[in-house]
């Protein structure tokens, strides 16, 4: 009986025109390949990992390997060690040195670094109690990023996010992880996603949250729904299937969804992707995003084809390599250990500092431990482990500790403070007892130029800044994010949703204005990032609608240049008073860029503007 069915499924597939395992592997063999050969000129151009050449793929290969589909061990071990041997560095770990966005771009970091084999340690621990203090209180995270489809949503933060607490939470936060995942559950399942990205991080989300059986049917499903006549799925309505969304339903639907791999439906997605492959093994996945609105790090050659599409190009040939993967049956785990991310020798008593209770604390101190140690290698200070929990840094402070001491990167323990929310308290604790806000002169700067009104007013302690000025900190500074990009506090806030942080900026004298190297203000950033209540705060404070950058756009150009699926910021925009027949340095009005890119959610609007101007 099995056999006859085993038979009829197989004469079925074949008259469906599903094509065959052998060819299933060609095709993810190809495209591993295609990935690989992308990576190897990256950090001769960035000093950074990327999403979309070595996170994503480190997913991609993991599933292959699993899979039984070939992969360059050698050049993927490389590429894995440069993306993720950091995290041999426990000070950065504490420090949170090289800010970015820690609810998208730092949690997904980890769930890849578990991928690659970056074993538990103290330092992906630190990184996961920082990441898990980031959680709103409603139970979702922010993130900061504005590139749609994969960075731009707070579902994919909130999945990704917990995810990544999950795997690297030390054994004491386990109670407090559990807390944690119920809320992200709850928020997660209160959404409405409009979107292909954000019905499948809800599933996934969902799935690492703990919810039950029938509520994650209910997602898979309405995730299913959303696949197209041809077998794929589209970013948003009235696009053309790709292969980054399709990929992600299917590993979602599948993964998390329980969907499985012989469902109809489900193989028709694997079908799709089989049948648009290039020869060269890559899939083209149109952006919507375009020039000149800027994107980190910016484009380059970086051997994956596509042209100014070749990031988002990449990502989805990542997802297709898992989908593909999966689609061969079930997985032969094929663990890895990546030594380089390792820490070194770490002090004993660092654990107790960061996890420990302040008893645990008060324990080692009675027992003669010095409250003004550090670590050897970075001179990590007893404070700086201790923060942002204010009882133990009473308690040190009132043992002897120097509020001032600086690590050899001259971080301090009110900057490490001021990056955990809800850290009023600690910071004004240390404050009291004589922490500067700034070195004196000669004696250099942080890292990076960190200073605390930038870092409190991104982490949202915003009651603070008022105090840190009259301390002598400036908010008209620049901090040099992710180790190049010189921002301002406000301007580096644009764009996110912390519109009680810009206003203390305001009241605090900051222009509304304010731009950057190439002329762009907040409400320009704003724009670009879809954030329609901090837009309306900006306006609201006299922003300019009508300012023209030096790259010759406005916001309101900005705003059509880029597709989030809803037209409310250009209709804000417009409503405010945003010309609609400015036009960019090709001549192209906001309307014509719409067309242009096929933006068919913002035309009514615009066209309705332009003929009323």
């Amino acid at each position: 009986m099995k056999l006859w069915l085993s038979m009829l499924y197989a004469i079925s597939a074949v008259h469906a025109g599903e094509p065959s395992a052998a060819r299933i592997q060609e095709a993810a063999t190809k495209a591993v390949a295609i990935i690989q050969q992308s990576q190897k000129g990256w950090y001769t151009k960035q000093s950074c990992a990327s999403c979309h050449q070595q996170i994503l793929p480190a997913l991609a290969f993991r599933a292959a390997r699993e899979h039984g589909i070939p992969v360059d061990e050698k050049a993927a071990h490389a590429d894995a060690a440069a993306a993720f041997g950091h995290f041999a560095d426990f000070e950065r770990a504490v420090e949170r040195s090289h800010i970015i966005d820690p609810g998208m771009d730092d949690a997904f970091e980890m769930i890849a670094a578990n991928a690659a084999g970056v074993r538990p340690g103290l330092a992906t621990a630190a990184s996961a109690r920082f990441l898990a203090a980031l959680q709103e209180a409603d139970g979702h995270w922010e993130t900061a990023d504005e590139r749609p489809p994969q960075s731009y949503s707070r579902v994919t933060a909130t999945a990704v996010s917990l995810r990544a607490i999950q795997l690297y939470a030390h054994p004491s936060q386990k109670a407090d992880l559990a807390v944690r995942a119920e809320r992200a559950r709850t928020w997660l399942l209160s959404r409405q996603p409009h979107a292909t990205e954000e019905r499948a991080y809800q599933l996934l989300g969902a799935h690492w949250a703990g919810a039950g059986e029938a509520a994650l049917r209910k997602l898979a499903a309405a995730l299913m729904a959303g696949q197209q006549d041809d077998g794929g799925w589209n970013s948003i309505e009235g696009r053309s299937s790709d292969a980054y969304s399709t990929g992600e339903a299917l590993v979602a639907s599948h993964d998390a969804g329980g969907v499985p791999i012989t469902d109809p439906a489900w193989r028709r997605g694997i079908e799709w992707l089989v049948r648009t492959q290039a020869a060269d093994g890559s899939w083209h996945v149109a952006s919507r995003l375009h020039p000149p609105a800027p994107v980190s790090p910016p484009y380059f050659e970086t051997g994956y084809p596509y042209g100014h599409d070749q990031f988002i190009s990449a990502m989805g040939g990542s997802f297709a390599v898992i989908a593909l993967a999966e689609a061969l049956g079930p997985a032969k785990p094929s663990p890895l250990t990546l030594k380089e991310a390792d820490p070194g020798a770490i002090e004993p008593w660092v654990e107790t500092l960061l996890f420990g209770s302040a008893a645990d604390v008060q324990k080692l101190l009675d027992g003669g431990f010095d409250p003004n140690s550090a670590t050897k290698a970075g001179g990590v200070t007893v404070l700086m482990l201790a923060a942002p929990d204010a009882e133990k840094i009473k308690l040190l402070i009132d043992r002897g500790a120097n509020v001032e001491a600086r690590s050899k990167s001259k971080y301090s323990a009110l900057l490490v403070t001021a990056q955990y929310p809800n850290s009023l308290a600690a910071m004004n604790l240390l404050l009291d007892h004589g922490a500067r806000v700034r070195l004196p002169k000669g004696q250099g700067a942080p890292l990076f130029n960190a200073f605390p009104a930038f870092l409190a007013a991104f982490s949202g302690n915003s009651d603070i800044i008022p105090r840190l000025l009259r301390s002598g900190d400036r908010v008209d500074d620049k901090m040099i994010v992710i180790g190049f990009l010189p921002y301002s506090p406000i301007l580096f806030l644009a764009t996110t949703t912390r519109t009680e942080a810009v206003g203390a900026l305001l009241e605090a004298g900051v222009k509304v204005d304010e731009v950057d190297s190439d002329g762009m203000t907040s409400l320009a950033w704003t724009a670009i990032s879809n954030r329609v209540e901090m837009a309306r705060l900006l306006i609201e404070r006299g922003a300019d609608v009508n300012h023209v950058d030096n790259n010759g756009m406005t916001p309101l150009l900005y705003a059509a240049s880029i597709d989030y699926g809803d037209s409310g910021l250009v209709d804000l925009l417009i409503k405010s008073g945003a010309r609609a027949n400015a036009h960019n340095n090709d001549g192209l009005t906001a309307l014509d860029l719409a067309r242009k890119y096929n933006h068919t959610h913002l035309l009514a609007s615009l066209e309705e503007s332009r003929a009323a101007q």
